[in-house]
């Protein structure tokens, strides 16, 4: 494995020993079984708008413009919120990373099906956290507690969803300007994630339904429980129950979170 000006990397994940921790079991986190064979990371130029991720050579990942909480929330899939102890600097300073996966892999393209491009993302989300383990000396544990959340249920009178109409075009799911979702057979867990990412707090899928919906939401876009800002278009909240016949209830509940024990800023290549 070679990285260009860097010591020759282990790749091992960030874990630490189990043990019990305050508000929760802490546990380790497993070492990635996806890594990288050369890594190039760079501070961002100043005055770009935009971020995200996109694939690189040979199948491999290009994150454009990212803060150290964005590349963690990829290579984890989680929420900024199930982040514990990230420095101030992890929401400003913006890193430009390339990496080359350590074996052949797909370049995803229009022609790429659903499931081989979960599998992509799945394999370069475990080789970003392997480059957050060496070249920002990430340590972090995780734990479940206790944390202000929604249960997604099912609403009086039942849920008003179809059903796939035509299973066999693959899942299409859209955040429209935060203020419309556009699913097509798409499941409810999905819907839970998408919710989680509008509201900003844990959502979990209790709603029972393990069918596959086309469904249509529109609604004012909100941050957390705040009335809508223009009431031609309801809550989120009002939505749900109108629009789809499920509906959220706020309660505490157990959360899964990352506990960071230690991340610093790395050396640019």
């Amino acid at each position: 494995m070679v990285c260009a000006n860097y010591p020759r990397p282990r790749c091992l994940a960030a874990a630490v020993m189990t043990l019990w921790a305050a508000g929760g079991f802490a546990q380790t986190v497993p070492a990635p079984a996806y890594k990288y064979e050369v890594v190039s990371i760079h501070p961002a130029a100043p005055g770009q708008t935009s971020s995200g991720f996109s694939p690189g050579a040979q199948g491999g990942l290009r994150a454009r413009n990212d803060t150290l909480m964005q590349l963690l929330t990829f290579a984890f899939d989680a929420r900024e919120y199930q982040f514990v102890g990230a420095p101030g600097w992890a929401q400003t300073e913006r890193y430009e990373i390339s990496l080359t996966p350590d074996r052949s892999e797909i370049v995803p393209g229009q022609d790429t099906s659903p499931a081989e491009l979960q599998g992509w993302l799945g394999r370069n989300r475990q080789r970003m956290r392997a480059v957050l383990s060496d070249r920002f000396g990430l340590v972090l544990h995780s734990e479940t507690r206790e944390h202000p959340m929604y249960a997604l249920t099912v609403a009086k009178g039942g849920p008003k969803l179809s059903p796939a109409a035509n299973p066999g075009r693959g899942t299409s799911f859209n955040i429209n300007n935060g203020q419309q979702i556009v699913a097509r057979t798409s499941s409810m867990k999905m819907l839970a994630e998408a919710l989680s990412q509008l509201l900003g707090r844990y959502v979990q899928d209790d709603t029972g339904l393990d069918g596959s919906y086309d469904f249509k939401l529109e609604f004012e876009r909100q941050g957390g429980d705040a009335p809508p800002a223009d009431t031609s278009r309801p809550s989120i909240f009002t939505a749900l129950v109108e629009q789809a016949g499920l509906r959220l209830e706020s309660k505490k509940g157990p959360v899964p979170v990352f506990v960071i024990e230690k991340v610093e800023k790395p050396g640019e290549n």
